[in-house]
């Protein structure tokens, strides 16, 4: 059995776009992109302190992860979502770390 995967994603906005920019960018990633995905179990966009973003994804497996990443080269919601972040095309993979999950806890009933 594979290992699930959390996938995080540092994101810096582009130079002029704003968090509406990113969420509305988000959005259609989500439901043209990674919805339906091979994999794909979850995800939560987060705003850190100093004003950069964290994009936490849930996959699967690593494997999984991986075939995901080289489709989203090609996929045009994927591209537009990138345009709205900073970051050097010919290393898109700098500040994506991918961890495996050890544990999980939901919140217990009372």
């Amino acid at each position: 059995m594979s290992q699930e995967i959390v996938e995080l994603a540092q994101i810096r906005l582009a130079p002029g776009k704003t968090e509406t920019d990113l969420l509305a960018a988000s959005e259609k990633f989500q439901a043209a992109f990674l919805n339906g995905q091979d994999g794909f179990k979850g995800r939560d966009l987060v705003r850190r302190r100093d004003g950069t973003y964290v994009d936490i994804i849930r996959w699967q497996s690593q494997a999984q992860a991986d075939a995901v990443f080289q489709r989203a080269q090609s996929s045009e919601a994927a591209g537009q979502y990138f345009s709205v972040m900073q970051f050097d095309p010919d290393k898109m993979e700098e500040g994506v770390e991918h961890c495996p999950l050890l544990r999980s806890h939901g919140a217990s009933a009372d």
